[in-house]
């Protein structure tokens, strides 16, 4: 940081400028979600005096989910305090994210075409991530079509800002397996499929007309929760382990203010 007071008469202009990738953001944002997950989850098996079986989850789907940990006091309101820990990094990561790929454009690193989606997907990834703490003012024991309508753009979020950085990584030669387009064109693929049909199964079970009978059909039920689990390993340990790889290899980038 730099102070610039050659006229004593007026105010100091304090420079600062920090240098850093903005893939740590995203680390850390999983890594708050993680603990979220986790406390949520010691507070529900220790102090949440609800029988599993009972929730509103459980009998729309025959199984609960993970957000099940979230749901109950005094997990409920814990979690909803401990939210800023995923959402205010995931928030500048998705603005310094852009600004990456923006200034990659501008240096003709980046097509024109990679700037243009990052700039139509910013404002929706900016409001999808704010939009969701939504989840933990609607009560899913109350509404759960209002509860699940975030957790839904939850998952919209996670997409897009994948197919964002598969077009940067891609145009940048940074994507792993020596920058294998297939490799990542599958993983996308195999993330639209899996987001699109956890999302069409959900929203149907929301609105009360399922497609699946996931409480009497065994089969159909253990089909969903291996989708479900599936789709978890897709975008939670695959992006952190990505954003941890791109860490040691990327240059930091400066950001400064005058």
């Amino acid at each position: 940081m730099t102070v610039d007071n050659s006229a004593n008469n007026e105010t100091p202009n304090y420079a600062f400028s920090i240098r850093f990738n903005p893939e740590i953001l995203r680390i850390i944002s999983y890594v708050g979600l993680i603990i979220i997950l986790l406390v949520g989850a010691i507070l529900t098996a220790t102090l949440v005096d609800v029988d599993p079986e009972t929730t509103a989850i459980y009998k729309l789907f025959g199984f609960n989910h993970a957000c099940n940990w979230l749901d109950h006091e005094p997990s409920r309101t814990v979690s909803a305090m401990l939210l800023p820990l995923w959402e205010v990094p995931f928030l500048l990561y998705v603005i310094f994210n852009f600004l990456r790929i923006q200034d990659a454009y501008r240096e003709h690193k980046a097509p024109q075409y990679v700037y243009i989606v990052s700039a139509i997907f910013l404002p929706i990834e900016i409001l999808l991530t704010v939009w969701f703490r939504m989840v933990f003012v609607w009560n899913p024991e109350v509404s759960f079509l209002n509860h699940y309508l975030p957790y839904m753009g939850f998952q919209f979020l996670l997409f897009l800002v994948a197919f964002e950085n598969v077009l940067y990584f891609y145009a940048m030669k940074a994507l792993p397996f020596k920058n294998s387009r297939s490799i990542a064109l599958g993983y996308l693929l195999v993330l639209f499929v899996l987001t699109t049909v956890y999302t069409i199964v959900g929203l149907s079970v929301a609105l009360g007309n399922p497609i699946l009978d996931l409480v009497n059909d065994e089969g159909q039920r253990l089909l969903f929760r291996s989708l479900t689990n599936l789709y978890t390993v897709l975008v939670v340990p695959i992006p952190l382990i990505v954003s941890v790889l791109e860490l040691r290899r990327s240059p930091n980038h400066k950001l400064s203010f005058e």
